[in-house]
């Protein structure tokens, strides 16, 4: 059988760490969120969004397609296609309205710390910042929100990931619908 290294008590000590209420809250005030991740939490960034944008009032985007990223590395780099980004999609728009959250399994990776270059440069622009990541990674300044899901497993990561994308929603006042009631 699969591990999922008991993922709803995993689940329920997240939401209820000092760490995650204040994503809670972050997420509650923001206007505009900003989810992106790298391998299959850029896939969970991009669903995050899209039901966080159809079941909240809120304008949710994740950098999803594979057009997209490699058109901005080209014009970039690697390292700094997450912050370019996140420059165009902050154009006109008040930071303190913004929320910026970074999904990762990996700890020092070259795509991780495209993730936490991106993070730090939002934090310094005055917007909201978070990473859920699956193990306490060091990096990033201190205003970064760390939410760490004390896994071992990518799927596991990815799962909670996912699952704590819903739990914003919910937490928010909105109602995540059910498959019967739909």
């Amino acid at each position: 059988m699969l591990d999922l290294e008991n993922i709803e008590s995993k689940f329920a000590t997240i939401v209820n760490s000092g760490e995650f209420k204040k994503l809670q809250d972050l997420f509650n005030k923001a206007e505009h969120v900003f989810m992106f991740g790298h391998g299959g939490n850029m896939a969970v960034a991009e669903h995050a969004a899209v039901d966080s944008s159809r079941l909240t009032d809120k304008n949710v985007h994740a950098p999803g397609g594979g057009v997209l990223c490699t058109s901005i590395q080209s014009d970039t780099s690697f390292d700094e296609w997450l912050e370019f980004w996140l420059t165009v999609r902050l154009r006109g728009l008040d930071p303190s309205k913004c929320l910026a959250v970074g999904f990762s399994c990996s700890l020092n990776s070259h795509s991780a710390n495209a993730l936490v270059r991106a993070l730090n440069w939002a934090s310094d622009k005055g917007v909201g910042t978070s990473m859920v990541s699956a193990q306490y990674n060091p990096c990033g300044n201190s205003e970064i929100v760390k939410v760490v899901q004390n896994v071992n497993n990518y799927h596991t990561s990815e799962i909670l990931s996912l699952a704590l994308t819903y739990q914003l929603i919910h937490g928010a006042g909105f109602k995540c619908p059910s498959i019967l009631k739909k």
